[in-house]
């Protein structure tokens, strides 16, 4: 596995992979938009969709993007059609450095209960709620979509959940997927969180690319769909 310590993917990738003018993306949990933004910078005609349970952040996305042309769905994507708990996240002394007006802490909230999260970053705290949700695979039904190009997502811990619950859609129309994991062997910062080996068994059609962004419990790992 090859781990890239120092960054991000450059997102511009996928535009010399894709090579197309109008790509389909997913950007689930997807916290201020600021993906979305840098998508709809390399992308002329991106169909975006964006996805986010924690109505803190989803007042930031609408603060932050403001009239862009981005689908913004407020749920959680998980393996549960209906109402589930979310354990949300709220500091002190930690802030969205990029935004003056907000005062809270939303960006490590999660449908997993938190686990050595609290001991890495222990001055983020956790206070249980309830969103709404709906499985990915549920949530597809009626659309017109047959493919979608890249899966952005970043689910703090979600990583079960949310593929179990989209598991036709992803391993059947999804083309590249980048998705954040939170442990590594038995170090997890959510209870029983998948690790990169986790999300490869359930992909079996999905061929590993890369690992970035690694900080030793959590990073990235991005997967393209070799039926696709």
């Amino acid at each position: 596995m090859s781990y890239n310590t120092e960054k991000d993917i450059d997102k511009s990738y996928f535009r010399d992979k894709i090579n197309k003018e109008n790509p389909t993306i997913f950007d689930v949990g997807t916290f201020d938009g600021n993906d979305c933004l840098d998508f709809l910078n390399i992308f002329d005609k991106p169909e975006i969709y964006a996805f986010e349970a924690d109505k803190r952040s989803v007042d930031i996305f609408k603060k932050h993007v403001g009239s862009a042309k981005i689908n913004l769905i407020q749920t959680a994507l998980s393996d549960v059609n209906g109402e589930i708990e979310f354990y949300q996240s709220e500091s002190e002394t930690r802030r969205h450095v990029r935004y003056d007006y907000e005062k809270t802490w939303s960006a490590s909230g999660s449908v997993k209960k938190p686990d050595n999260h609290l001991n890495v970053f222990p001055d983020v705290q956790f206070e249980l709620s309830k969103v709404k949700s709906t499985k990915l695979d549920t949530w597809m039904l009626g659309k017109n979509i047959d493919l979608i190009d890249i899966m952005w997502v970043d689910v703090n811990g979600g990583e079960e959940e949310f593929l179990s619950g989209g598991l036709e859609t992803i391993s059947n129309s999804v083309h590249y997927l980048y998705i954040e994991f939170n442990g590594v062997g038995d170090k997890k910062l959510y209870e029983n969180c998948y690790t990169t080996e986790d999300i490869k068994d359930i992909l079996p059609n999905f061929k590993e690319l890369g690992v970035y962004n690694f900080m030793g419990n959590f990073g990235n790992i991005l997967l393209r769909n070799t039926n696709i």
